[in-house]
């Protein structure tokens, strides 16, 4: 049922209704963030953990992706016909965008990206030295906002998180959410699209940074007043508790 709510929600993302100008092919990394133990979901939805034989090289870095997306979509321009720069011209303003908070103003200027058309065509170009600097993951796991995934939710905080996402969406913004199964799931992803459905329920698409272009799920079901995540290779999909990330110093 899982898997086929998933295939339906995937197809049905055309008619959803989108952010302004966001596309996940287009302003999203071409590369994904991984994990350092392995995962897996078993035949009857069992979650699995284990040591991996081959340590991943570009782990812990939901919270940075999702981070650096909202901030080259908020603070960079992307200029495909001005000539393109050396590389250490690139990674200075690489860390200009991601020094920037996400919940600020920004600059009074975008900064450029001269010379492609996109972040997913730089970040195809230029992807070793993104993933040099983004940013550390050890900030983002010492976040004082972080101890809530082992907090109780009440539905009512859950209903206001829905709101605000939706309210969000309807004004072109998209984004982050910190996703907890406390203690064996905890993951920020980007909804950037959302279809309203009977009886109050809203369907969000998502950026999940551990998929690269390809959008996933999370389901707000008002009854209930929760959320449900798609499967995932790290998750065997089901009930997470949402709270917002990047709207303060301490959120």
């Amino acid at each position: 049922m899982r898997r086929l709510l998933l295939a339906l929600c995937l197809l049905a993302v055309p008619a959803a209704l989108p952010a302004r100008d966001f596309d996940l092919r287009r302003d999203t990394f071409i590369f994904s963030n991984d994990t350092a133990f392995q995962y897996g979901v078993d035949e009857r939805g069992k979650l699995h953990i284990s040591r991996r034989q081959t340590p991943a090289d570009f782990t812990h870095r939901c919270f940075v992706l999702s981070r650096a997306v909202l901030q080259f979509r908020q603070f960079a321009r992307f200029e495909p016909r001005q000539p393109r720069l050396s590389r250490d011209a690139y990674r200075q303003r690489i860390r200009q965008v991601c020094r920037i908070p996400v919940w600020s103003r920004g600059p009074a200027e975008k900064i450029v990206i001269p010379g492609y058309v996109d972040l997913h065509s730089f970040s195809a170009a230029y992807e070793g030295l993104l993933k040099e600097n983004l940013g550390n993951w050890l900030p983002s796991y010492l976040r004082v906002g972080n101890w809530r995934m082992a907090m109780g939710h009440l539905r009512p905080g859950q209903a206001s998180a829905a709101a605000w996402l939706s309210a969000s969406l309807d004004r072109g913004q998209p984004r982050a959410l910190y996703l907890a199964r406390f203690p064996h799931m905890n993951h920020v992803v980007i909804p950037f699209a959302q279809r309203r459905e009977p009886g109050g329920n809203i369907s969000f698409f998502v950026y999940d940074p551990n998929y690269p272009n390809e959008p996933t799920w999370l389901f707000y079901r008002a009854r209930d007043r929760s959320f449900e995540f798609a499967p995932r290779w790290y998750f065997p999909g089901g009930r997470v508790n949402v709270m917002r990330v990047f709207i303060s110093p301490v959120h």
